[in-house]
């Protein structure tokens, strides 16, 4: 962890001079002596003591060492291997999720097709059940059958 000056321990925290000093007069903070007799506060004691910190206000001298994506040198052949295992896992889930998606509109079809065709079957039934009520002569004689 990065050592910090007083007045980046307050940039860090939020805190106050006076609220600093009375916490490392108590013990809250612990701190070592530096150069010129100088006050330093370690990056984890000062979480310990105060919670998260003020990232976007750490000093640009921490950020020196720190490199971005670009700068990388060429990167580790087992990163890779695993980066493309990565991939065919990710493309397997998405096709066995848009083949699941097709399977279950498939049978949402299959579902209305079966409750249409049991409504016309019932249909039909009750249709049958009332021409066998109906007695012989007003089968024979049926209204509008010439």
């Amino acid at each position: 962890m990065a050592w910090h000056t007083v007045q980046d321990t307050l940039k860090l925290t939020g805190k106050s001079r006076s609220q600093l000093y009375r916490d490392m007069a108590k013990g809250l903070v612990s701190y070592r002596t530096g150069k010129d007799d100088r006050r330093e506060f370690e990056t984890s004691e000062l979480i310990r003591a105060y919670g998260e910190l003020r990232t976007s206000e750490t000093p640009k001298r921490h950020r020196k060492g720190q490199s971005k994506k670009g700068d990388m040198p060429a990167e580790n052949p087992q990163l890779e291997a695993i980066q493309q295992k990565l991939d065919a896992l990710q493309q397997t889930v998405t096709l066995m999720i848009e083949d699941k998606a097709a399977r279950e509109a498939e049978n949402r079809q299959r579902d209305e097709e079966r409750e249409q065709l049991q409504a016309e079957i019932s249909r039909l039934t009750d249709a049958l059940a009332q021409e066998k009520k109906r007695g012989f002569w007003s089968r024979l004689f049926r209204p509008g059958a010439e």
